[in-house]
């Protein structure tokens, strides 16, 4: 099945994401990741607030361009992630039990560390959304 040629994502960041998610391939494959409503979204969002991304050509910056994206396809799959992680595994043999993980708290953290990746692209526009302004507004406003 012929896929969409990703604009910013190289080969083998599914990997990447596995890797942050903390999971293996058996938990999430590729096919999973790769899921338009997962990774063509997320680059489609960063695209969004760097509309300048092809302009690029600073190493740095492309870093964070394609970290960015990595962490929005972590936080949009994080919330899905018990469903497909087994916690415990009892067989004669064997019995072990993973440590539960709060995805929702991760999910939080992916998208923090999204954000704070966009907020280090220096060489090109990075739009700021209007819900982050009125957060931001809201923060000064109450003085704290």
């Amino acid at each position: 099945m012929g896929h969409l040629a990703y604009k910013i994502l190289k080969e083998g960041f599914e990997d990447s994401v596995r890797t942050r998610l903390g999971v293996k391939k058996s938990e999430l494959p590729d096919e999973d990741i790769r899921n338009r409503f997962i990774a063509d979204l997320a680059e489609t969002v960063v695209i969004k607030r760097v509309p300048d991304y092809d302009k690029i050509t600073d190493e740095k910056d492309l870093m964070f361009l394609e970290s960015a994206i990595n962490y929005y396809i972590c936080y949009l799959l994080a919330p899905t992630m018990p469903n497909k992680i087994k916690y415990k595994v009892s067989t004669i043999e064997v019995k072990w039990e993973k440590l539960k993980t709060d995805w929702e708290k991760r999910a939080e953290e992916f998208l923090a560390l999204y954000e704070e990746a966009l907020s280090q692209i220096e060489t090109v526009n990075v739009v700021i959304p209007q819900s982050d302004i009125f957060r931001i507004a809201k923060l000064i406003g109450s003085g704290e």
